[in-house]
């Protein structure tokens, strides 16, 4: 590098060029024979003022760096990956001695799935531009990154170097469509496909089970895209546990041969009949709660005369119309979700085959709520028609008119209807005094008599409030409470809302560690776990607070079943996202390499050789990758040199002066 160091201050310099170039433009009026000696005089005086040297950088030469990113996610170990990452690792080293080679090591989490381009940028963090060579991923595909172009300097190669067995056997079981949510009574259709490699043909045998219901196994077409429907008979989750038979021969893994769906059951509309025997308070509490929830549509009808009532006013005058019996209890019964009799105590209006029906609706699935008053006791009440059989209490004498504050009992202390309510509550003034069965207690009253009752009967549920005072709540009459929430939760359980379970079973893994927890009214102190090859233990569950749980920590990858007091849940251990797919596979790493101006190799091919190239050469070829050499050094000094020794440099001017006067001497 040349710089100038001059002998005077710019000003003077000024001052000495323009005295010299006036000079020569003087002598060049006189005579332009004499314009370029004095010109070229001055213009060395100049120069040697100016004084120009040679500045000499002194550096210390310093290797480039190749940066390789290897995979050791549990794929890799799979499919012979690591071995061949290994090997090629080894002969690069081999084959650039002149490299610093600097080699990181991606190892995602249990469960989550692998990424090496935020290990790169990492690795990247700490190299110079000026040093790094290039960089290299060593991996088998199974990555979720996407591609970065500008991960890189511009003209430093990234190359991609696939390991793994394209050919192993394996068979992959994929559902290739799962719908987010699906309307209960219709059938989810989910889309699936059995993948054996490219060119594979024949068929597999699937199995599946619906929330541990074994359903009928079926043949399918290897490759080809088919249709399952499962069966949506309630709202919640739905577990659906599928696996197909292994290949003939064997496989490298068992792992993706099954798989566990989950789908969502919903309900378009919950539709509730509330029927009111007589006007009070405590109906529009009843209907103003109901109407408030945007998932209910509400039916609601209060009877304010018989059908045999005699009324002189003309039909199209009248604002009410007669109980529609035939209508709701033949031909609509089906479609409700909920049927609410607040005291219904007009048994004579319904014929007692209607209570059959009732009954009937009940045991098929439906819910049912009765709120009971000084009707329920009475002759011809609800206990003497054929709804008897299924109600939660029977009368145990006339209703009680007193103030009390409900109280929860042990049951409801833990039952998930009631476990949140707190208090302090107000008091009611009066309940009916019935005499529980079989039910649930959830809600004591006067002297501990049974207030809230629930019951399962068939595949319904039913349920009674033995008193009508739920409106002194919302009154403050005698204090507040939790009226709206208590009666949400109660009409929600009748409707079979998952969220309201008794007992519920959740198993959940991290990697091979599962976590049990059993919760609810009398959680089970045990469950008997499945292992993916069809053997069982049991594993005992022990008290947690208000829960029974227990830590497991399983051997092998895949499907677990936890089975215990009638309940059945699945669980993927594991690192079954990992070895879904073992297969190496190009996309979308080689979009990122050929963005980078590398190439994609395969290693059970052959490692490619190493070429050092230069910015802006081709990086990649048949068989060889190249990294970039760019010849830089740390800077350890600084020197200078006269750009011409001080001898020659006078002697110049001394040459110059005397052929300017032998010129003008002419």
């Amino acid at each position: 590098m040349i710089v100038f160091d001059p002998w005077l201050p710019l000003w003077a310099m000024a001052l000495l060029a323009l005295g010299l170039f006036g000079s020569a433009a003087l002598a060049a009026a006189r005579a332009r024979r004499l314009a370029p000696f004095r010109a070229a005089l001055a213009i060395a005086a100049l120069l040697l003022v100016a004084n120009p040297v040679r500045r000499i950088e002194e550096r210390e030469r310093q290797r480039d760096v190749a940066v390789a990113v290897v995979d050791r996610s549990r794929s890799m170990s799979v499919n012979g990956g690591e071995a061949q990452a290994d090997a090629a690792l080894a002969a690069l080293r081999r084959e650039a001695p002149g490299l610093d080679w600097r080699v990181v090591e991606a190892r995602p989490e249990p469960g989550q799935p692998t990424r090496l381009l935020p290990t790169l940028d990492r690795a990247l963090r700490d190299v110079p531009a000026e040093r790094l060579a290039g960089a290299l991923l060593i991996t088998d595909g199974m990555v979720r990154d996407t591609a970065d172009p500008a991960l890189l300097p511009p003209g430093r190669p990234l190359h991609l170097l696939l390991a793994g067995d394209p050919e192993v056997r394996d068979r992959r079981l994929i559902a290739t469509r799962v719908p987010p949510y699906s309307v209960v009574g219709r059938p989810a259709a989910i889309s699936l496909r059995i993948d054996d490699g490219a060119d594979a043909a024949g068929t597999a045998r699937l199995d599946w089970l619906v929330n541990g219901v074994a359903q009928p196994a079926r043949e399918v077409s290897v490759g080809e895209t088919v249709t399952l429907p499962v069966p949506i008979e309630r709202r919640g989750d739905v577990e659906v546990a599928l696996s197909v038979a292994p290949m003939a021969g064997g496989e490298a893994t068992l792992v993706n041969n099954r798989a566990l769906v989950r789908l969502n059951g919903v309900r378009d509309r919950l539709r509730v009949l509330l029927v009111s025997g007589v006007p009070y308070p405590g109906g529009r509490v009843w209907r103003d709660t109901l109407k408030s929830d945007p998932n209910i549509d509400l039916v609601h009808f209060t009877i304010l005369r018989l059908p045999d009532s005699y009324d002189p006013t003309p039909t199209e005058e009248l604002a009410l119309i007669p109980f529609p019996v035939e209508e709701l209890f033949e031909e609509q019964l089906p479609r409700f979700d909920l049927v609410i009799l607040d005291r219904f105590g007009l048994t004579e209006l319904l014929s007692p085959g209607y209570f059959g029906r009732l009954s009937a609706y009940v045991r098929d699935g439906g819910g049912m709520l009765v709120v009971a008053g000084d009707e329920y006791a009475e002759p011809g009440g609800l206990p003497d028609t054929l709804l008897r059989e299924i109600l939660p209490a029977l009368p145990a004498g006339p209703v009680i008119t007193r103030n009390f504050t409900p109280a929860l009992s042990d049951v409801g202390r833990r039952h998930p209807v009631t476990a949140t309510l707190r208090g302090p509550w107000g008091a009611w003034g009066e309940q009916a005094d019935v005499r529980a069965s079989r039910a649930q207690v959830l809600m004591t009253g006067i002297d501990g008599r049974p207030l809230l009752m629930l019951d399962r009967q068939g595949k319904g549920r039913i349920g009674l409030l033995a008193s009508t005072n739920t409106w002194w709540w919302a009154r403050a009459v005698e204090g507040d409470g939790p009226r709206d929430e208590l009666l949400r939760r109660t009409v929600h359980w009748l409707m079979q809302e998952p969220d309201l379970a008794e007992d519920r079973l959740d198993v959940s893994a991290r990697d091979r560690r599962l976590d049990i927890v059993a919760r609810g009214v009398n959680p089970p102190a045990a469950v008997e776990l499945t292992n993916p090859d069809g053997a069982t233990r049991t594993v005992l569950l022990t008290p947690r607070g208000d829960v029974r749980a227990a830590q497991v920590t399983v051997a092998a990858d895949g499907l677990y079943r936890a089975d215990a007091g009638g309940l059945r849940r699945f669980v993927l251990a594991g690192d079954v996202a990992e070895l879904s797919e073992i297969r190496p596979r190009e996309a979308p790493l080689n979009a990122l390499a050929k963005n980078a101006g590398g190439g994609s190799y395969r290693l059970i091919d052959s490692t490619p050789d190493v070429r050092r190239t230069r910015v802006g050469d081709r990086q990649q070829g048949g068989g060889w990758l190249g990294l970039v050499r760019n010849d830089s050094g740390r800077l350890i000094g600084v020197r200078e040199e006269p750009l011409l020794p001080p001898w020659a440099a006078w002697g110049l001017l001394t040459a110059l002066l005397a052929a300017a006067w032998w010129r003008e001497r002419a």
